[in-house]
């Protein structure tokens, strides 16, 4: 069993547990950007919410920015092909590809799944839906071309069928053979009772559902897309397959109006897949999709609007998925005058003022594209000051002023709870909160500013680094996506939106990006070993972007750099915008991608790495001040001059293959000789004391070692090894402990740590005097594995804070009192060692224990309120991120594990390779190419949305007798439920989304929400725990905060302290459920941990079944 235990030392104090729930705790939160793979779009006007659809089953709401509910479909596989609102009830209706219907309910804070009802056999697929104006049925059209009802309320299949043969009656004979698959379906405005059918092949009927009967059939020779109805009642539009719309009279059944309209034709065109028909005061509105010539035009995505002579077409750079128009307040919802159109795209959401006079865009809250151009780094600010928030904002909305419209975002359904607890909350006030920004670099050599303080995130300003450079590939200034209009042009095309994969030179990719908030320092660094360095500015200036040149591998004379060629920086003056204005650029040679960057705005230095070395750039003097190659000197493979010898090759690693089979036999000999190493000994060998037992931690005399998997040397000629991989300034003790001393610290790809100490002149000499540096100490550990980060502990174990936060009193005095240690984390293990003698502490091994290798690495404080003290308790702690996607969090110093949450699947390499820590236990990844999943490691630090829908009183009908009666016959159990479930608390005479009849049967059952479902383990919610949207994910038990604790001993305890009585009982039971089973002999083993612990069986396999198996014989 004990070779089994990873931690080591005693078990943690209740008190200590207790404080361990109160401080940790995993769950995510909200998702930022734009949904991956959107399938479908749907509106409730009376509610005003919109909703999307995607291809692995997720739905999103959106309301007001802060109104968000997320559910997600069991089959993960299944696209969601169409939603429905039923308007003001706060539901909507699913269809999924595999042809089964869903129907959801708004409830609380989460969206839930309630009913589901699928049909089968190919002519029973689903092809159209309507929802009927008294909201009692939804009419479903199929591929075999019958029409059938499903009760809203039962959520059954009515009796009521309407079938094909029927309304073929009255039909031309040519139709009656296969009219085509049912393409849409239309209730007549004012005429509940009858119905617009309109099949694929061109025929449509007006049928009567009264009578029931045909009262006219239509006749295209074309094919169907859609059919849209005018307000009137008396006319509507067919579109079709050949790009041309007719409209029809209701009482004309022989031919349309007019003949046929191709806008676009005579030569053909493509299908115009949706039609919409709306009134106006002045000339109707007419939107539709496609319609595009095909010889010149094919390959557009774009929506024509018209009214009267106005005719926009509008360009998009991705698939349109669907469409629909808002109504201006007081009009029909449906028919009304429209003042905005809403267009889904595949990459994107687009929305356009129609009120405004050149039908500008509207700026977009949320589901904003994060992946305008592909994301390639990140990095998280907390707590901005006032006024650098203030100027990025002021910054990016004169970038914008005249690509969006002014008009206020018109989705504004659901009820933030804070507001409507302390009334309305001002919007001055926001922002004195909580300024938090995200930083996202791109492909195209942008980095975009996000404020990321809430739910929604936001985009606020965009700073573009292609125009400090000149190319052949590299386009001017652009028009930043406003509108080329050309008169002469036909069709009238207009490009909107911003989804723009395309970069101009690949080299522009910004690979690292770090921002210092206290001085509006941004510093970016390039594919082509560029590193640019910009400040904040709030006017417009030109002036010459100074350039300096660093050779990295400058005392390597064999080296040939065979990569891309370095980016041309502009010469002469250049017009800066306000917002962050360049002052200067680092070139590094041989150019390749930076890999490792830190800023020290105090010092004014910056410090870049790459695969062959680092640089450090003093920026005020625009002088180099360090380079270092970590290329090894015996192999400049890269130079190309001298091919590798085969056989030498060959040799050495035979001569390495060998050492390794000497090594591992000597080893096990020594296991099988003797035992008895002294505790001493193993420190020795280890370099350092233990990862859990720090020098005040009593040992326990009976603990040996737990296995470890065998971590092989690395090479040391590893052809990446050079690489640079994290880099880190701080003043600290390196020399001695009576001065601190500014210091540069590097970790290399083969585990090699270099220490350099600076001297920065003081005063009015920084200006004047150059910056010097040398290298002070070297640190190689021992399986030459990746360095992934460098951090420096305080005397009281907390990060050294950043430049100028304590001259600014936004962090404590750093304590000088005690020594500080410096913590070295690489992708196998953490070591922490002293400072400035640099002698080991204590040690994490991670890979040798579990199999698993670090990722990423931050620090962050995590805090909770202590009933007997008035001051808010917080510790630092160490977080990790695992190639298998686990989040661990370590105390420091000792190391401990607190927490382990497995936060993303191990296959998803991208997310894995993208999460960025924030400073206050909260953390991002790219959940899909275009959204980002925000998750929490603090039990006090959740950003999650915390809304719900206000519905007028009655809003959701209750099942009627008749109804009750038929879902008692199909499941008598249900019923049950129901009497037990009361309505919940109503808000001011108004419902607060309480739950239908439906909800209640299946309350029982956890819906998922959020859209995850990877944890598939139940989940217990306490019973006075209000429901809240996204709790439903896997929160983390705590599991691994006791897994190193459970001993023999404590088994044994609990075994002990267990109720004899209890146990009898407990056998009989077991008896008597194997004696109906069987006659036979049998062996029952039952694993007991200690009470209140929850064991991950993938994290902590605990012990050998039998050392704690029961043997009970029947």
């Amino acid at each position: 069993m004990l070779k089994f235990i990873r931690g080591k030392g005693q078990q943690p104090s209740a008190e200590r547990q207790k404080l361990q729930r109160e401080l940790f705790a995993f769950r995510k939160t909200v998702q930022h950007g734009f949904p991956n793979k959107p399938t479908s779009l749907a509106w409730d006007p009376a509610l005003r919410l919109l909703a999307v659809g995607t291809a692995s089953g997720a739905i999103k709401i959106f309301g007001k920015p802060g109104v968000e509910f997320y559910g997600q479909h069991s089959n993960h596989e299944s696209a969601v092909t169409k939603i429905v609102f039923v308007p003001n009830e706060g539901r909507l209706v699913s269809l999924c590809d595999d042809n089964s219907l869903h129907l959801w309910e708004v409830n609380g804070s989460i969206l839930e799944e309630v009913k589901e009802h699928s049909l089968e056999g190919k002519l029973k697929k689903i092809s159209a839906l309507c929802l009927e104006s008294a909201r009692e049925h939804l009419l479903l059209g199929t591929e075999g071309g019958n029409i059938y009802l499903l009760n809203l309320k039962t959520f059954n299949m009515s009796e009521t069928i309407i079938y094909q043969d029927v309304v073929m009656q009255n039909v031309p004979e040519d139709y009656k053979i296969n009219p085509g698959a049912v393409e849409a379906i239309a209730e007549q405005p004012g005429c509940p009772d009858k119905i617009l059918i309109g099949y694929n092949r061109g025929l449509m009927v007006l049928w009567d559902r009264k009578a029931p009967g045909a009262d006219q059939t239509y006749i295209s020779s074309q094919q169907l897309e859609s059919i849209c109805w005018h307000k009137s009642g008396s006319r509507f539009t067919s579109s079709h397959n050949d790009g041309s719309y007719a409209v029809w009279d209701v009482g004309v059944g022989e031919k349309p109006l007019e003949e046929p309209n191709t806008i676009y034709g005579p030569f053909p065109c493509k299908a115009v897949t949706k039609f919409l028909w709306r009134q106006s005061k002045g000339d109707d509105y007419i939107l539709f999709a496609g319609g595009m010539p095909r010889a010149s035009y094919s390959d557009r995505h774009a929506i024509t609007v018209q009214q009267g002579k106005k005719h926009v077409v509008f360009d998009f750079t991705s698939k349109i998925v669907d469409f629909f128009t808002i109504a201006i307040e007081g009009e029909d919802p449906e028919f009304g005058e429209p003042d905005t159109l809403i267009v889904l795209l595949e990459e994107e959401l687009v929305a356009i003022d129609l009120l405004s006079e050149d039908w500008k865009m509207l700026s977009l809250p949320y589901l904003v594209s994060l992946h305008a151009s592909a994301v390639t780094c990140s990095q998280h600010i907390s707590n901005v000051p006032v006024q650098l928030w203030e100027d990025i904002i002021s910054a990016g909305k004169k970038q914008v002023q005249d690509l969006y419209s002014t008009r206020e975002w018109p989705i504004t359904g659901g009820v933030i709870l804070s507001e409507k607890e302390n009334g309305k909350e001002d919007n001055n006030e926001e922002p004195e909160v909580t300024r938090n920004l995200l930083l996202t670099g791109h492909e195209d050599g942008t980095v975009r500013f996000w404020n990321a303080s809430g739910i929604a995130l936001q985009p606020l300003y965009k700073f573009a680094s292609a125009g400090l450079f000149s190319g052949d590939e590299i386009g001017g200034d652009g028009s930043n996506g406003v509108a080329d209009d050309d008169e002469e042009e036909w069709p009238p095309f207009r490009k909107v939106g911003t989804f723009d994969p395309y970069s101009d030179d690949p080299r522009l990719a910004v690979k690292k990006v770090v921002l210092c908030p206290l001085t509006g320092t941004l510093v970016v660094a390039g594919t082509a070993g560029s590193v640019i360095v910009a400040k904040i500015g709030s006017e417009q200036v030109e002036k010459e972007v100074k350039v300096t040149t660093m050779n990295v591998v400058s005392d390597r004379d064999g080296f040939v750099w065979k990569g891309h060629d370095q980016l041309t920086p502009r010469s002469g003056n250049i017009s800066l915008p306000p917002g962050f204005q360049s002052s200067a650029i680092l070139q590094l040679h041989p150019p390749a991608a930076v890999t490792a960057l830190v800023l020290h705005s105090e010092w004014g230095l910056a410090a870049a790495g790459t695969a062959h070395g680092l640089a450090l750039f003093d920026f005020v003097r625009h002088k180099g001040v360090l380079t270092k190659c970590t290329l090894n000197p015996n192999d400049l493979s890269g130079a190309g001059d001298a091919p590798i010898s085969r056989r030498k090759s060959f040799k050495k690693s035979l001569r390495e293959s060998f050492r390794r089979l000497r090594k591992g036999r000597s080893t096990r000999h020594a296991d099988k000789r003797g035992t008895g190493t002294s505790p001493t000994a193993e420190k020795k060998r280890d370099g350092g004391g233990d990862a859990s037992t720090p020098s005040s931690a009593p040992l326990s005399p009976v603990e040996p070692k737990p296995v470890e998997r065998q971590v092989e040397a690395r090479p040391v000629d590893d052809g990446q090894g050079s690489m640079v991989r994290c880099l880190y300034f701080a003043r600290t003790y390196i020399i001695s402990v009576q001065s601190m001393t500014p210091t540069l610290w590097a970790g290399t790809n083969n585990g090699t740590v270099f220490v350099f100490t600076i001297t920065v002149p003081g005063g009015q000499k920084r200006t004047e005097e150059d910056v010097s540096c040398q290298l002070g100490k070297e640190i190689q550990l021992k399986h030459r594995a990746p360095v992934i980060s460098v951090s420096i502990l305080d005397g009281a174990s907390v990060p050294l804070p950043d430049p100028l936060e304590v001259e600014r009193g936004l962090a404590k005095q750093v304590d000088t009192g005690t020594p500080h240690r410096v913590v070295i984390c690489s992708e196998e293990q953490f070591k922490i060692f002293t400072l400035p003698s640099l002698k080991p502490f204590c040690k994490f091994k991670l890979t040798a224990h579990e199999g698993s290798r670090v990722r990423r690495v931050g620090f962050a404080a995590f805090s909770t309120s202590r009933p007997d003290s008035s001051t808010q308790y917080t510790e630092s702690c160490l977080l990790c991120l695992t190639n298998l996607g686990d989040c661990i969090v370590l105390s420091v110093p000792e190391l401990r594990r607190q927490l382990n949450a497995a936060v993303i699947r191990r296959e998803d390499i991208n997310g894995i390779s993208s999460l960025t820590f924030t400073k206050n236990g909260e953390a991002f990844y790219l959940h899909s190419s275009s959204e980002l999943q925000r998750i929490t490691l603090s039990a006090s630090t959740i950003t999650q949305p915390r809304c719900c829908l206000e519905l007028p009183e009655g809003a959701r009908p209750k099942a009627t007798e008749t109804d009750e009666e038929d879902m008692e016959d199909e499941d008598e159990d249900e019923e049950e439920g129901d009497e037990e479930k009361g309505d919940e608390g109503k808000i001011e005479g108004r419902e607060s989304a309480a739950p239908s009849p439906t909800a209640q049967e299946v309350q029982a059952i956890p819906p998922t929400v959020n859209g995850d479902t990877d944890h598939a383990e139940p989940i217990v919610q306490e019973p006075d725990e209000p429901k809240e949207n996204g709790t439903e994910e896997d929160r983390h038990d705590m599991s691994a905060l006791s897994v190193g604790d459970i001993t023999i001993d404590s088994v044994k305890d609990h075994l002990m302290t267990s109720s004899e009585e209890n146990r009898i009982t407990e056998i009989k039971n077991e008896r008597l459920e194997f004696s109906t089973r069987t006659e036979t002999q049998s062996v029952v083993k039952t694993t007991v941990i200690s009470s209140g612990t929850t064991i991950s069986s993938r994290k902590a396999p605990l012990a050998k079944m039998e050392d704690l198996e029961i043997e009970i014989t029947m």
